[in-house]
């Protein structure tokens, strides 16, 4: 069953990813962020946008709304109130109380879920297999060790990190940067075998230029400046297609979601599967989140960080 989930989310993440689609238009709506401690939504009081909550507490209390849709990363979520869009959890909790309405569908990466009889949600969509990979072989029975099971324990734990450190970054970014993050994906849709090109050329050049930059001392200063923008255009890039890769979430369930919330779904899923499929795969695996992480960087380098469009 562990590797049968493994086959059916890399097919649907390629399949997704091959799929054209109908790019959404329209305005970003303002959106309500909130990093740890408590948040309380009063009554009568309206969210015209989407709540995102990065840790701590949220709660909405009767008679108030969110016009868009919630995202929880970790925490916990206790609602009373109204939700025209979805609710979708990464982690943490999430408690509808009566009489709270969510509109749109209940997601769940791996969050707790209560129900309060005369709560009401259109679905429920549970994703509760949040560790990816057997890590016993088929057809064997031992009892582990306590060692071993807390070597994987933290192994496991600190890929779940990962994963959900992104998923939070690409949050941001869309809620921060949203236009640029959009020219990028479209180049990556638009221009994927250009855009892989330009990226590996790329990173040979900036490679030797920053190595041979920093070997002169005296211009140490310039290579540093060098390497922190390839980082950040390395991860811009990731983040975007994310981003696209959300988009064809987005289309496959049929919903509109806001672009943070987008790019948080679909970053998740990307960083899931690549990181997971280079962990299955010994020496050869890191060549898929490689892969994927040069196309990104290639895009960003042809739209000069977002900032103009790729015809």
């Amino acid at each position: 069953m562990k590797r049968l989930f493994v086959v059916a989310n890399l097919m649907a993440l390629f399949i997704a990813l091959a799929t054209p689609i109908y790019v959404f238009a329209g305005g970003l709506r303002e959106s309500k962020v909130v990093f740890g401690g408590e948040f309380t939504l009063p009554k009568d009081e309206i969210i015209d946008g989407d709540l995102v909550v990065l840790g701590g507490q949220a709660e909405l209390q009767e008679g108030s709304k969110v016009t868009g849709n919630i995202a929880l990363l970790g925490g916990r979520l206790t609602c009373f109130g109204r939700v025209e869009g979805d609710v979708v959890g990464f982690g943490g909790d999430i408690a509808l109380q009566s009489p709270a309405v969510v509109r749109g569908k209940v997601i769940l990466f791996g969050s707790s879920y209560e129900q309060q009889e005369g709560a009401q949600v259109s679905e429920v969509l549970r994703f509760e297999s949040l560790r990816p990979y057997a890590t016993v072989p088929p057809f064997r029975f031992e009892l582990p060790n306590p060692e071993w099971l807390t070597r994987s324990w933290m192994k496991w734990g600190g890929f779940l990190f990962r994963v959900f450190a992104w998923t939070a970054l690409a949050i941001l970014c869309g809620l921060l940067f949203p236009r640029p993050m959009e020219r990028i994906a479209d180049a990556v849709r638009n221009q994927v075998v250009i855009a892989g090109v330009v990226g590996l050329i790329s990173v040979v050049v900036l490679s030797v230029g920053i190595f041979l930059l920093a070997i002169t001392l005296i211009l140490l200063p310039v290579s540093f400046l060098g390497f922190l923008l390839v980082v950040i255009g390395w991860f811009m890039g990731i983040i975007s297609i994310g981003l696209e890769t959300g988009r064809r979430i987005t289309e496959w369930l049929k919903q509109s979601w806001s672009l943070p919330i987008m790019a948080g779904v679909g970053t998740f899923a990307l960083v899931f599967i690549t990181n997971g499929v280079s962990s299955l795969i010994p020496c050869v695996g890191w060549i898929i989140p490689f892969t994927v992480g040069m196309v990104g960087f290639g895009a960003v380098i042809m739209t000069q960080f977002g900032l103009k469009e790729v015809i």
